[in-house]
């Protein structure tokens, strides 16, 4: 219970409050164990410098993982996804991981596909199915966390997409993207990231994220990359 009120807690911040309870309780667990911390009831209620330390780490690194990526201020435009789909060419299914409401403006582009759509967002996947079902739209949405859910249990299907996902997941547990890869039943993957990244002296650069290049390189698979928008994708064929 102490748990569950402390996820709570961490909640209570605006662009944190509609994180599936599942998906903080995790994060706030798996801290306490890599740095052998205990929270007691006390701490909790008293608010000590202990718990506020562990309060504001915990927030910050939520605000990581899943925040940044969120906050990304362009919107996509309809012609990035009609791109994207020409890149893309005939399929019957697709599977967005990290999806937000991306599929609210794609959707319709194929509206004979089958869509599967996962984000840790309760809102945001009520959005989605309550969009698909009024669109007629065949698919659903589904709570989905890249870092502790089972990828084997996710559908196979025809194109995955990964947008502006994996650099988040990165800092969390290195290399994590090349198990994701591995394990997604597609033999088409499109993964994107921005352009522009806001490095830690506050200036902006342009990165080729030759780390994720060494990733594909590893596995032997097959890409291209794209430059659409404020945005490089990788299409890769698995």
């Amino acid at each position: 219970m102490l748990l569950k009120n402390i996820s709570k807690d961490i909640k209570r911040k605006k662009e944190l409050k509609d994180l599936d309870d599942k998906f903080v309780l995790l994060r706030v667990k798996d801290y306490l164990k890599k740095n052998n911390l205990e929270i007691k009831e006390e701490d909790f209620k008293n608010r000590n410098k202990k718990y506020i330390k562990f309060f504001k780490d915990m927030r910050r690194e939520l605000r990581i993982v899943y925040g940044v990526f969120r906050n990304v201020k362009d919107k996509r435009s309809l012609e990035s996804y009609k791109e994207i789909f020409s890149l893309i060419g005939k399929f019957n299914s697709l599977l967005d991981l990290g999806c937000g409401l991306n599929p609210l403006d794609y959707a319709k582009l194929n509206k004979n596909s089958k869509y599967y759509c996962g984000d840790v967002n309760v809102d945001e996947i009520k959005n989605i199915n309550e969009y698909l079902k009024k669109n007629k739209i065949k698919g659903k949405g589904f709570i989905f966390d890249l870092i502790y859910d089972d990828l084997g249990k996710l559908p196979r299907v025809d194109v995955v997409f990964l947008f502006r996902v994996l650099e988040s997941l990165e800092y969390y547990e290195r290399n994590i993207s090349k198990d994701i890869l591995k394990k997604l039943k597609s033999k088409l993957i499109i993964v994107s990231f921005a352009k522009n990244v806001l490095s830690k002296r506050g200036n902006i650069r342009k990165k080729g994220r030759s780390w994720f290049r060494r990733i594909l390189s590893e596995l032997n698979y097959e890409y291209k990359d794209y430059d659409i928008e404020n945005e490089i994708f990788f299409v890769i064929r698995k």
